[in-house]
């Protein structure tokens, strides 16, 4: 199977900024040399538990310290940005990467976030579309560009300069026309699932999706993808939290262990969730940390993690990715294996 790595990362208050991107930044670099194909990283710019505040910066300076891995935004919100900036720094990481980047889009699932640049009252997602599009026509452009669109104007028409190279927008690298374009899915009969299977972006099924809800993801995206299905299925990206361990007996002991750093994600996760009444992603009769936990968590030997992802390609046929989301790093090192024994034996 094509293996991802995502993180979001969730972490305690307390943790030093720096601390976590080292974090991010060895991982990635793991990912890279033991076969990943892709690693997305999350991005808030008002919250404490994840400290990534630009996906972009981070796919950046990663571009650098790997080779081979895709590098990809989960999310960059369009909406929080202007179109002509937001095309220019695409255009850089994807030349930094050397066509290696993936762009996921969203407008802003975080309300703090939202709120802090002013938008609580705006049409985020019809916005986000519309950058989307600005962006879309600048890669393809010849200047001089002049666009008019309900809430943006993109011009360089007035200072337009041939001779002195003015007014000319970079394109992606080498004018590549694959960029591939994400989107997050959630909640069920998720609105994003539908849109990005008409548009053939690919999906990235969301790690707190209960069984149900990524089944419910999966068929909706084949029910609504021209595609034929063998195509489809190669939009549609699993993220889980996985936790390897040597047998299934031991898996059990600790992936809900008190000290377990896969409970205490989805503690902080279960608590925002429920706090915007969102937390049925988790499971329709789900109260607790614990009870979310054991609805979404993939764990066992290797063995039995591979069967467990066996069961989609049996049911519906391959997808692009299990993509396997990280947790904050703990002293126990039956934790610090998990991603070595899915990387190795998986």
């Amino acid at each position: 199977m094509n293996k991802g790595i995502f993180f979001i990362p969730v972490n305690d208050q307390t943790v030093q900024n720096d601390i976590i991107f080292d974090q991010v930044i060895s991982e990635t670099t793991f990912a890279d040399k033991n076969g990943f194909t892709e690693a997305f990283f999350g991005e808030h710019i008002t919250d404490l538990h994840e400290k990534i505040s630009s996906s972009l910066m981070m796919v950046s300076a990663l571009s650098k310290l790997t080779n081979k891995i895709k590098l990809g935004t989960l999310t960059t919100n369009l909406n929080f940005h202007k179109p002509a900036t937001l095309s220019a720094m695409i255009s850089q990481v994807d030349h930094l990467s050397k066509g290696r980047f993936m762009l996921g889009i969203g407008c802003g699932a975080n309300r703090s976030d939202v709120e802090s640049i002013d938008m609580l009252d705006k049409d985020n997602h019809k916005i986000m579309l519309e950058v989307y599009d600005i962006i879309n026509e600048i890669f393809k452009s010849k200047s001089p560009l002049k666009i008019s669109t309900e809430n943006f104007n993109v011009s360089t028409e007035k200072n337009f300069n041939p001779e002195l190279g003015l007014g000319f927008f970079n394109g992606l690298f080498k004018n590549r026309q694959d960029l591939e374009v994400l989107m997050p899915a959630l909640n069920k009969d998720s609105y994003n699932v539908k849109l990005c299977a008409e548009k053939n972006w690919s999906i990235v099924i969301s790690n707190f999706c209960s069984q149900e809800i990524v089944e419910n993801h999966i068929e909706n995206y084949l029910k609504y993808s021209n595609l034929s299905k063998k195509d489809a299925l190669k939009k549609i990206k699993l993220s889980k939290l996985i936790f390897v361990a040597g047998d299934e007996k031991e898996a059990k002991k600790y992936y809900n262990h008190e000290n377990s750093p896969y409970l205490k994600v989805v503690e902080i996760l279960f608590k925002k969730l429920k706090t915007f009444n969102k937390h049925n992603c988790f499971g329709e009769n789900v109260t607790n940390a614990r009870e979310a936990l054991e609805n979404i968590i993939v764990y066992g030997s290797p063995d039995v993690v591979k069967e467990k992802f066996a069961y989609y390609n049996d049911k519906y046929g391959e997808l692009s990715s299990i993509v396997y989301v990280n947790v904050p790093e703990t002293e126990h090192e039956i934790y610090k294996k998990s991603l070595e024994m899915f990387a190795k034996y998986v």
